[in-house]
């Protein structure tokens, strides 16, 4: 008898390290079930059949806009390919996109049922009519009480299932000096995000920003960096490479501090947090650190662009656009840093959201995925949400 089995995929870094989360807690209600998927550094960690490799997905374009080149469409071809072979029972897609949107209809034309992970940014479904999603898709499991515009206009069944964010958060402990830092004086944290398009467009402001800042006296800044961006001999700051900066302060001091990977332990130790508009939005808030999301202002978009807001449904924070003049965003920086009301008032707005959030989203999608593969394979019922977006 074939081994039952489960198709996964991510649609970027982040969304990865919730794809393994995933896969474990899966891995623990069904040790029988294999998993099948497209992997990146943390999911590819796990006890799973790789069929594909995030960031060659992303490098090939194939996550954010409909880039089918010859070795894209190779790569597309080959892994529908491999999935008519495997057939698994349910297709988990965590994060919309181009891609997931093409697997969601091959896997609807394979009378396969897909579950989607709902933590999608709005810029990432750009050029996709919402009544296609709805045709494809079986339910949305998400991290917004609410659901987001995606699952709302689709008409997509939707389970909220609680912030994976939370999750992580909780878990964290560390102290300023096992991260080399200085105890008792305050840390000015920068994350311009794990994309390497993003990172570029935005990192000259935060450049600015975090140089400015370091010339204030009493003040720790340090800019962290994704692994894979510390390899990829394109990301630079000014005419070096990252990794060649990161040897270079390693012999001497210098203004802007490199730190690769543990982004939340450092992000736990920081009075604020200066970023892009991704997972990172949360993970503020949920350790109740003063933010300032900054979007590239040349891609178009309307409503609000950090996940916070998204997931919250309101603009619980300001967001601003990398045009910004530098002395303005360093006028909102220093009030963040500071005691006062604008401050205050971040974190009381901050540990609302916290309070409003539940945990163990990975078990909670879980048990809705187990369940309903239970039911489908049966044919007892279709898939029926307890409450529709």
């Amino acid at each position: 008898m074939k081994r039952s089995s489960y198709f996964i995929s991510a649609r970027s870094a982040s969304a990865d390290i919730l794809a393994s989360e995933l896969v474990l807690a899966m891995n623990d209600q069904f040790p029988k079930v294999e998993c099948l998927g497209i992997f990146g550094e943390w999911s590819g960690r796990t006890r799973s059949s790789k069929l594909g490799d995030l960031q060659n997905c992303l490098r090939l374009g194939l996550h954010d806009k409909a880039q089918m080149s010859e070795e894209a469409l190779a790569f597309y071809t080959q892994l529908t390919q491999d999935l008519e072979k495997s057939t698994p029972q349910v297709a988990i897609l965590v994060g919309y996109s181009f891609l997931h949107h093409e697997l969601a209809g091959f896997f609807k034309a394979q009378n396969i049922p897909v579950v989607l992970y709902e933590i999608t940014p709005v810029g990432a479904i750009k050029g996709i009519d919402f009544a296609t999603v709805g045709q494809r898709l079986e339910i949305a499991l998400g991290i917004s009480p609410q659901g987001s515009e995606l699952v709302q206009k689709s008409g997509v069944p939707y389970y909220y299932i609680g912030s994976p964010h939370k999750d992580r958060v909780d878990r964290v402990i560390v102290e300023a000096p096992s991260l080399g830092l200085k105890p008792k004086v305050p840390v000015v944290s920068i994350f311009p995000g794990a994309r390497v398009e993003g990172f570029q467009a935005t990192l000259p402001v935060f450049q600015q920003l975090a140089e400015t800042l370091s010339r204030e006296k009493g003040l720790q800044v340090v800019l962290s960096v994704a692994d894979q961006l510390i390899e990829d001999p394109s990301v630079k700051i000014g005419t070096m490479s990252l990794k060649d900066h990161m040897e270079k302060g390693k012999s001497q001091a210098q203004a802007l501090r490199v730190m690769p990977g543990m982004h939340l332990e450092l992000l736990s130790l920081s009075s604020l947090a200066i970023t892009g508009c991704g997972a990172i939005t949360m993970e503020c808030g949920l350790f109740q650190v003063p933010l300032m999301p900054i979007y590239p202002s040349h891609i178009p978009q309307t409503g609000p662009r950090s996940l916070l807001n998204q997931t919250v449904g309101k603009p619980v924070v300001a967001e601003y656009g990398s045009d910004m003049p530098a002395d303005q965003l360093l006028a909102v920086a220093k009030k963040l840093i500071a005691a006062g009301s604008e401050r205050d008032k971040m974190v009381k707005d901050l540990l609302d959201v916290k309070l409003s959030l539940q945990g163990f989203a990975a078990d909670n999608a879980a048990d809705y995925i187990g369940r309903e593969i239970g039911q489908w394979k049966q044919g007892k019922r279709a898939a029926k949400s307890n409450k529709t977006a």
